[in-house]
């Protein structure tokens, strides 16, 4: 049996005022008007202060060109598509030194990080790592100085179901969840948009956008 462990971290200012986790373009990109959720798909393991990132932005196409034109430190940036309230890019940008020395200290010895990793509107980040136990430990508990650890989840690694869901926001996470619990996706259903609202103390119209947005992040994972 493999000893293995995963450890699903948020990891963010060890301060709220601390300025050691520096914005990047990809952090500007949570925090903006018009996005919900920006998702890590590929890139940033290369050992360069120009990394490049492929991004996965639930949100407005508008205000995603509109970061990315006005930060000078963006040295490339594309759109490849943009459909159903979802926008994948690719960026290049000058990193500060903080972004490659956590990529270093997360990768060292055992470690792997599995993405997508989603950033959030104020400067974090989550993502999974899978190592041995002893290195998820060390790791976490000595990151670069100004970063703290929040460990959200862990467990014996199980490959690819970990990564299921990983991509939807947290509010649409918390709707499903609630929708499930509520018996929604029951047959018959024992719970209406309503009754999910009520709950939730939102409208039903918010709910209905929220479930049908998760479910359809859900679908693409599976047939991606």
């Amino acid at each position: 049996m493999s000893d293995m462990q995963y450890a699903r971290v948020r990891i963010g200012a060890s301060e709220p005022s601390s300025q050691s986790v520096e914005e990047t373009p990809v952090t500007a990109l949570a925090a903006a008007d018009g996005v919900d959720g920006v998702h890590l798909l590929a890139g940033g393991v290369a050992d360069t202060d120009a990394p490049t990132y492929s991004l996965s932005i639930t949100g407005s196409e508008d205000a995603v060109r509109t970061t990315l034109e006005d930060d000078p430190t963006v040295l490339e940036w594309e759109i490849s598509s943009a459909e159903a309230g979802t926008v994948y890019a690719y960026v290049r940008f000058r990193a500060p030194p903080a972004v490659g020395a956590l990529r270093e200290h997360l990768t060292r010895d055992s470690l792997v990080v599995l993405l997508p990793a989603t950033f959030r509107p104020d400067g974090a980040v989550e993502l999974t790592v899978v190592g041995g136990q002893s290195d998820l430990s060390t790791a976490f508990d000595d990151l670069p100085e100004g970063m703290r650890a929040t460990v959200l989840e862990v467990g014996p690694y199980r490959g690819g179901r970990l990564h299921r869901g990983t991509g939807l926001t947290d509010r649409q996470r918390e709707t499903l969840r609630t929708a499930y619990e509520l018996g929604y996706y029951e047959t018959p259903s024992r719970a209406s948009h309503e009754e999910i609202a009520a709950e939730l103390d939102c409208a039903s119209s918010t709910v209905g956008e929220h479930l049908r947005k998760a479910e359809a992040r859900l679908v693409a994972e599976l047939f991606e």
